[in-house]
């Protein structure tokens, strides 16, 4: 049971979970490939250097693997029928949870690269106070669409 199933309050429900997208193994992807690249070139042309530096790049996005993984499995996003919950982190965790009736806007930021391959950043802006931008967030129009759908089903509001 994950961070967001013990923070439903009563007669709360998740109405839609969202997640972090691919997208973040693709740096680590790149330099493993390059390392790769840059190793076999050293070794076929017997040059020492080309092979260290090759090597720094495999473990450089070893590393960089690891570190996309870990994010991509303790980001926990969701829409409740009461809040928005984003939850960040392994050893030290960092929540936000916006209720439906402050939540003023959600905005969506999507570069070229998001819209084709379908991710980007949204931040929820709410009364007085605004999520951190959630970033490389996969379908960010549809986690916008259930936040919204979310705020309508919850019935009117209190902005008083």
């Amino acid at each position: 049971m994950g961070y967001i199933e013990k923070s439903l309050g009563q007669d709360e429900t998740i109405e839609h979970i969202g997640s972090i997208h691919w997208v973040i193994y693709l740096l680590p992807a790149i330099l493993m490939l390059t390392g790769v690249l840059i190793s076999l070139i050293g070794v076929l042309g017997d040059e020492q250097g080309a092979i260290v530096i090759g090597s720094l790049a495999i473990v450089l996005g070893l590393v960089s693997f690891l570190v996309s993984f870990v994010m991509r499995r303790t980001t926990e996003l969701a829409v409740t029928n009461k809040k928005v919950v984003a939850k960040w982190g392994l050893i030290s965790r960092r929540t936000i949870e916006q209720r439906l009736d402050k939540v003023d806007s959600v905005q969506v930021d999507q570069s070229l690269v998001g819209r084709v391959l379908g991710f980007g950043t949204i931040i929820v802006h709410g009364s007085g106070t605004s999520l951190t931008p959630i970033t490389r967030i996969m379908a960010p129009l549809d986690f916008r669409r259930q936040v919204e759908a979310a705020i309508e089903k919850s019935g009117p509001r209190s902005d008083g």
